[in-house]
């Protein structure tokens, strides 16, 4: 994994090549499925994720409309719930399996709570569901509460993010 140290001028430098890159050619690493780790050369802090936005941004210069400015405008709008929450979603959609096992763990800590299911049952199910549960523990899970209804703007918001899931895995087919 190609280690890209940050300077304070905000020159990156790949540390495994010997040499500076740009945004562009963490982009390039990105396409060709190498992992990196971007870090500030003074503090170590991690800038990974930082970077990887601004790669975005760049895109976003050079395609023009890479994210519909309605999504962007709403994402300012709604705030840093929202922003979490997209963040989640689009965290399950390339770890599906830990959503539905999170799910599972979710619905038996609620029969737990409610006394619908004995403690040990519910363990022993979520193990066999779902793998050894991790920091969870169903004697103590607070009582379960309908799910909170979305407002329509980040049900429209989400939809949108959907079909940009859709058009991005289809040219992604394409090239």
């Amino acid at each position: 994994m190609p280690l890209i140290k940050r300077y304070a001028n905000r020159k990156l430098y790949d540390t495994q090549a010997g040499q500076y890159v740009t945004l562009e050619d963490i982009g390039e690493f990105i396409r060709r499925g190498e992992d990196i780790q971007v870090v500030d050369h003074e503090s170590g802090r991690d800038l990974t994720s930082l970077t990887l936005t601004q790669v975005l941004f760049q895109e976003e210069k050079r395609i023009g409309e890479l994210l519909p400015k309605v999504v962007l405008t709403r994402l300012i709008r709604t705030g840093g719930d929202t922003l979490e929450s997209l963040r989640e979603r689009m965290l399950a959609a390339f770890d599906p399996q830990s959503l539905v096992d999170a799910e599972i763990r979710r619905r038996l800590e609620s029969l737990a709570a409610r006394g619908e299911l004995a403690a040990e049952e519910a363990v022993r199910l979520a193990e066999k569901l779902a793998g050894p549960p991790e920091q969870w523990d169903v004697t103590h899970a607070p009582a379960a509460e309908p799910p909170a209804q979305e407002p329509d703007d980040l049900q429209a918001l989400l939809q949108q993010v959907e079909a940009l899931e859709k058009e991005l895995a289809a040219l992604k087919d394409e090239g």
